[in-house]
């Protein structure tokens, strides 16, 4: 009987690494959605080598090009991948301001954008019961959404603020989300702190961060955990109704007060239309 596959986004940063060792450790095959095709085929080599029965695709995705998505979701279509589970781990934290082609701050277009465009298009492709997890950040406590989110306002923008913002943007939809689809789940993953790349600000502190900040990180597979975990919940968490937010080796339902954030159906309606999906 042919196996399921899971995608995984960002497969060869470190989170998305581990989380790849992890499915492969448990006999599932995976498939490494890369922006980078010849640093996942050099990772593949080595987890072969590691995982030797192992089965392991790649396909091109970059999150900051709706063309690029749209390609991927076809490629999963024409070749018929048997799909049922989908990890939107890649993410950024860009220094600088940036538009990209399809008019969306870039930030936002990885973060945001991205991952929602790639998960509409999946979910008529997939099996039922599925399940589709969402990384979140750690900034979504102090972040804030209003009217202005989409604004091209390079005065506004901030690194750290405008990851937040586009992550706390994630999580909501994903609420909205798991409201709109009746054959599969949606669940979030936090993976909190972790000793990757993406902390790097790359800015004149960054070696003094690497002193006296990254030590106290996690791992990048103790921040793989809650991911897999996640991955792997059974129909039991999906009948409870409502997301799950899964953080280290624990989970919870997310909290009422995130659901009647007013902001929230004002930001399905007009990511929905920029999108060009119809609710």
């Amino acid at each position: 009987m042919e196996k399921s596959q899971v995608i995984v986004t960002g497969a060869t940063g470190s989170i998305g690494g581990a989380a790849v060792k992890s499915l492969l450790d448990k006999d599932i095959p995976v498939i490494m959605a890369c922006r980078n095709i010849k640093k996942a085929a050099s990772q593949r080599d080595v987890l072969i080598k590691q995982f030797p029965h192992s089965e392991i695709e790649i396909i091109e995705l970059e999150l900051n090009s709706l063309n690029s998505i749209k390609t991927f979701a076809d490629i999963i279509k024409n070749q018929g991948f048997k799909v049922n589970k989908l990890l939107n781990n890649a993410g950024i934290i860009c220094r600088d301001f940036s538009v990209n082609e399809d008019g969306f701050e870039t930030t936002v277009a990885v973060n945001y954008i991205g991952p929602l465009y790639l998960t509409k298009l999946m979910i008529p492709l997939m099996e039922d019961d599925f399940n589709i997890v969402n990384t979140v950040s750690v900034t979504r406590g102090v972040s804030k959404l209003d009217e202005c989110f989409f604004d091209l306002d390079k005065k506004k923008f901030s690194q750290l603020g405008t990851y937040g913002k586009a992550k706390y943007a994630l999580f909501l939809s994903s609420l909205t989300l798991s409201e709109n689809i009746k054959n599969g789940s949606v669940n979030l993953t936090d993976p909190g702190v972790v000793d990757s790349n993406m902390i790097s600000m790359h800015r004149w502190f960054d070696p003094l961060a690497d002193i006296l900040f990254r030590p106290f990180c996690k791992s990048p597979e103790k921040g793989a955990i809650p991911a897999v975990n996640a991955l792997m919940t059974t129909d039991e968490v999906q009948q409870i109704g409502n997301v799950m937010l899964f953080s280290g080796n624990k989970s919870k339902v997310v909290s009422m007060k995130h659901y009647d954030n007013p902001i929230r159906e004002w930001l399905w309606k007009v990511t929905e239309a920029r999108l060009g999906f119809i609710s």
